[in-house]
């Protein structure tokens, strides 16, 4: 007898080893050594002194829910599980550049012309309004400049009407 008809559960006289499904076994040992590295990276994301230890280990949180799940589908002989760990790891991926992103400049969208901080947007506020009292200003004196204007104008009018 072969040794790996033995672990094929085939032609052997023990019971025990007769009903034993050697992938099966491996399986339900590969999901238990998933599960506590799922509770390794909890509590690294719950303890980490630094904010990218836990960035990391919520990384691999998402990568062992995701062998979780496919071990899980490989012990029920289907593949209806494995569009579930491709968006997994899709939103594992966007939020971990959106989560490095944040610790990096500490905010996510990088744009300029979104104003962020609210003594920036005081600044500019004060600056809008020294303009508008300029522009209100320019607007006086040109109105006073064409009022001016209208009475040189009306004078010279009256000027050369009584001069004829």
């Amino acid at each position: 007898m072969s040794i790996l008809r033995t672990l094929a559960g085939e032609a052997t006289d023990n019971a025990f080893l007769a009903n034993l499904d050697m992938l099966s076994v491996c399986l339900d040992i590969a999901m238990v050594i998933c599960a506590f590295n799922f509770l390794a990276f909890l509590y690294r994301v719950l303890r980490g002194p630094a904010m990218a230890d836990r960035a990391v280990a919520m990384d691999s949180c998402g990568i062992t829910v995701m062998a979780l799940i496919v071990i899980y589908s490989m012990r029920q002989g289907t593949d209806l599980y494995m569009s579930c760990v491709l968006v997994i790891a899709i939103l594992g991926f966007i939020g971990m550049v959106a989560l490095s992103k944040y610790i990096q400049s500490g905010n996510i969208v990088n744009n300029t012309n979104i104003i962020l901080n609210v003594e920036e947007a005081e600044d500019l506020k004060k600056e809008a309004d020294a303009a508008e009292v300029i522009q209100q200003k320019a607007e006086a004196a040109i109105q006073k400049t064409a009022e001016k204007n209208v009475r040189n104008v009306r004078k010279q009018l009256n000027r050369s009407k009584r001069n004829k």
